[in-house]
């Protein structure tokens, strides 16, 4: 807002009065007021200067006008919501007590009789221009304070208006959590119920073999087997969608892990179903961690088995299991030199039931990483990955909030 001037030469003055004559001698006497003097000879004329300029402090306006006396123009004035605030000094040369009534119904401040006195002019139109200006003031400090509250009622609204998106959207996401909930829930119902089936199936399938098998033919044989190997698959991938849900629903039990132990009967564990000869495999010291066993278990157990599985077809492989300290933090990792994938996969690759290889390449179900996912976020912390098709991959996590703030390489 612009700040009220008060030097004499920023102050306007209004003198209104059919003669010249009376014109010139206000002036004289306001001439050493240095004021900025406007004249009118008319009440019509006053009105349009106030109506092409409203930035008067002060009228002074003679009663006695042919066409439309003072009275009538001081009416007309303040009918106007912006010019309300100007005072206005009447000069007359009738009977004050007569018209004064009339007078100040409307508008008028103060009379000045006629013949006009310069002392007392001079001295009535000092005071009320600094009741001008301190009105002034008064109305501009309205107008900020006004701005000022607007901005707070819409400040106000705003944040009742977020309130309600935060509230919508909390049961949106309590509708949906209570959906996932239930669909996991499901995933386990019917998961736990088909692996009696499997089970069934593929015992069946397996005895079959072992007492009928030398009557069939090859054909058949391979028929038999081939139901063995879908049952089987199957039972992994039901076992899978068992783990999936278990894991969203369990508990977090968090205790300090020595991370070194749960490694080794990790690897020891793979061994017993798959040969590990001829990989070579090293193991850093790791930092513990204060986490779930159970959980964290599986982690490792899906890292390193991926690593194994994507490079058992590597001339050399090899599988190394670290981990790197960023402010603090410990970030864990499983590198290996095999087939990798390409990045421009990625958003796939912690997907449920997403596969950047095909079956006959590596067999597997798809679910393994999206469960190390929830496992990894349910701790606090991140996990993703770096490769390159062919040069291998590296799958980091971390089990905190403090995550590196650019990419690690691991050599």
């Amino acid at each position: 807002m612009t700040p009220l001037m008060e030097n004499a030469s920023d102050i306007k003055i209004l003198l209104v009065d059919d003669r010249d004559e009376n014109l010139l001698a206000l002036e004289t006497i306001l001439i050493n007021e240095s004021y900025q003097i406007v004249k009118a000879n008319s009440g019509r004329q006053a009105l349009q200067c106030l109506l092409d300029d409203h930035d008067f402090y002060l009228i002074i306006m003679d009663v006695v006008m042919p066409g439309m006396d003072g009275f009538e123009t001081a009416e007309l004035i303040y009918g106007r919501e912006k010019l309300k605030n100007i005072p206005i000094i009447f000069l007359t040369a009738m009977d004050i007590e007569e018209n004064i009534y009339k007078g100040y119904k409307s508008g008028a401040v103060d009379y000045i009789r006629k013949p006009v006195v310069p002392e007392l002019l001079r001295a009535k139109v000092g005071a009320f221009i600094d009741l001008s200006l301190k009105n002034k003031r008064l109305i501009a400090q309205e107008e900020t304070l006004r701005a000022i509250n607007q901005e707070l009622e819409r400040e106000v609204m705003e944040r009742k208006l977020s309130e309600k998106k935060v509230k919508a959207l909390n049961k949106d996401l309590q509708d949906k959590l209570a959906e996932l909930q239930s669909l996991d829930a499901f995933a386990y119902s019917v998961s736990h119920d088909l692996m009696s089936p499997l089970n069934n199936i593929n015992g069946l399938t397996n005895l079959l073999i072992r007492q009928h098998g030398q009557n069939l033919n090859e054909s058949g044989q391979k028929m038999l087997h081939m139901v063995l190997e879908s049952t089987q698959k199957m039972s992994k991938l039901v076992k899978n969608l068992l783990l999936f849900s278990r894991q969203a629903n369990a508990e977090l039990k968090k205790a300090e892990l020595d991370m070194n132990a749960m490694v080794q009967a990790v690897l020891q564990e793979i061994s017993a179903y798959k040969p590990l000869e001829k990989f070579q495999i090293v193991v850093q010291d790791l930092p513990k961690a204060n986490c779930d066993e159970n959980m964290i278990r599986q982690v490792w157990i899906n890292f390193i088995s991926n690593a194994i599985k994507y490079s058992q077809k590597s001339a050399s492989p090899r599988i190394d299991v670290g981990a790197l300290r960023n402010n603090g933090s410990a970030i864990y990792y499983v590198k290996d030199n095999g087939a990798g994938f390409d990045m421009k996969d990625y958003d796939k690759l912690f997907g449920a039931f997403q596969r950047l290889h095909t079956e006959k390449e590596f067999e597997g179900t798809g679910i393994g990483l999206n469960i190390v996912k929830r496992i990894v976020e349910r701790h606090g912390g991140k996990v993703w990955a770096e490769s390159s098709q062919g040069m291998g991959a590296t799958f980091f996590f971390t089990l905190d909030k403090t995550y590196p703030e650019t990419v690690l390489k691991v050599v």
